[in-house]
């Protein structure tokens, strides 16, 4: 079993050492970890209300800290990988950016409608004043975007729009066909996120629907604990196991240099 998202210390809303994160990562018997820790939103010129990721003078940092890892773990392979926000109209800064380091993979991820970090507690009342179809609506749009810019590996979380309970009125089923059907045409990943079931949906991402149709179209799929401490490393993976299982879904991604292969759980 693989965990190809661990954060750390340096995005401002974590703790624990890498080596924390580890050891609980041989504890419960991993064959591989990733840290993907968020990529600095300064260097992509995006300065949100809350700091959510590391800084720009922490990269380079960070990278090398992984690769320490990487020589001290005997049991396990590490992987470095970064998540990086998708944002509209900054393509060509990301893609320079991440041509500059060699990364085992990239997340693709969507966290801001307009200024607002929809998935942030602090700002989780604002769902309660807007229209949540127009929210979803705009959400999936960018995701959309983001699968086809090229840029990501995977795409993670990839409704974490509901992360807070609020559901829209409108059908999604029109939406996740669509999704599933431009993640096979583009060759770009999907996150099993286990992150959801400890967030008030208390769901994975994807839920089941868009899931089963990913599966359908043959998606490839990476699996992610999202840990921000080191006890929630590869948290609730026998129940994503046996829920893969049960779709017919045997195998996931790993990654190196950026060249996927399957893997059988």
């Amino acid at each position: 079993m693989v965990d190809y998202h661990l954060h750390t210390k340096r995005c401002c809303h974590a703790d624990g050492t890498m080596e924390e994160y580890l050891a609980v990562a041989e504890n419960k018997g991993l064959k591989e970890i990733g840290f993907a820790d968020h990529f600095p939103l300064e260097l992509i010129g995006y300065k949100p209300r809350s700091p959510v990721t590391m800084r720009a003078d922490e990269l380079d940092d960070y990278i090398d800290d992984v690769q320490k890892i990487k020589l001290m773990s005997a049991n396990i392979e590490v992987k470095l990988g970064v998540e990086v926000d998708y944002l509209p109209g900054k393509e060509r800064k990301i893609e320079e950016l991440l041509e500059r380091y060699n990364l085992d993979y990239v997340i693709g991820s969507v966290h801001f409608l307009n200024g607002w970090d929809f998935t942030h507690p602090s700002y989780a009342d604002h769902y309660k004043n807007m229209n949540l179809d127009s929210i979803y609506q705009q959400y999936f749009a960018l995701v959309k975007s983001a699968i086809n810019s090229g840029l990501f590996d995977y795409i993670g979380h990839i409704d974490i729009v509901k992360k807070f309970g609020y559901q829209p009125e409108m059908n999604l089923t029109s939406i996740y066909e669509e999704l599933a059907l431009l993640l096979k045409r583009s060759g770009v990943g999907l996150e099993l996120n286990t992150a959801g079931k400890d967030a008030p949906v208390g769901q994975f991402y994807p839920s089941p629907a868009l899931l089963k149709a990913a599966l359908s179209e043959g998606v490839h799929i990476s699996l992610g604990s999202d840990a921000h401490s080191p006890q929630q490393v590869a948290r609730y993976f026998p129940d994503a196991q046996a829920y893969l299982t049960g779709l017919g879904c045997l195998e996931i991604s790993s990654y190196n240099r950026r060249i996927r292969k399957s893997v059988v759980f």
